[in-house]
């Protein structure tokens, strides 16, 4: 019975069981009204509030390395996926501290997930881009006392303090 009425709750607001209220919420205009513009960003906006999905290898994976994304984690990777998104990119690494995660954007599904001993080999394949997270928990820390990106400095100083103070020394006399 009850899957009889999940049915028809699918179908409302045309259709509803005999004595069933009608409904509170009913959508601005009918089907038949809105744009097919509209329609799709409606459908984009409610897959991208509910998240990435994860495939089976990536639920494997996670659970071999005993790995569970706390909610700041799980929104900066939805973020990220987004920001890939915006780009056009179909298939991201999203590098988050010593994690790697593989994402078909336009499924929002993470395909794999790499740890930093995966990462060793230093060669990552069949992907079109790759976003840099932050440390998601540092994110609610209004003073950090270091920036926590999880990569290694350069030897340059690009990262360090002060180095942005540093004069770029002009162009003849690089070498």
């Amino acid at each position: 019975m009850s899957q009889e009425i999940d049915m028809l709750r699918m179908l409302e607001p045309a259709v509803r069981p005999a004595g069933a209220p009608a409904p509170t919420v009913r959508p601005t205009a009918p089907l038949e009204q809105r744009d097919f513009d509209q329609l799709l960003q409606e459908a984009d906006a409610a897959a991208r509030a509910e998240g990435l999905k994860y495939s089976a290898h990536a639920q494997q994976r996670m659970e071999q390395m005993g790995l569970e994304l706390t909610d700041p984690q799980a929104a900066a990777l939805n973020d990220a996926a987004e920001q890939a998104r915006a780009k056009g990119s179909r298939d991201a690494l999203i590098l988050m501290r010593d994690l790697g995660l593989i994402v078909n954007v336009p499924n929002r599904t993470v395909v794999t997930v790499l740890d930093a001993q995966r990462m060793q080999s230093g060669i990552v394949t069949q992907i079109d881009s790759t976003v840099l997270v932050g440390d998601p928990e540092a994110i609610a820390d209004p003073n950090p006392t270091e920036p926590d990106h999880g990569l290694a400095p350069h030897p340059s100083g690009y990262g360090r303090p002060g180095a942005a103070e540093r004069p770029t020394p002009p162009l003849a006399a690089r070498s």
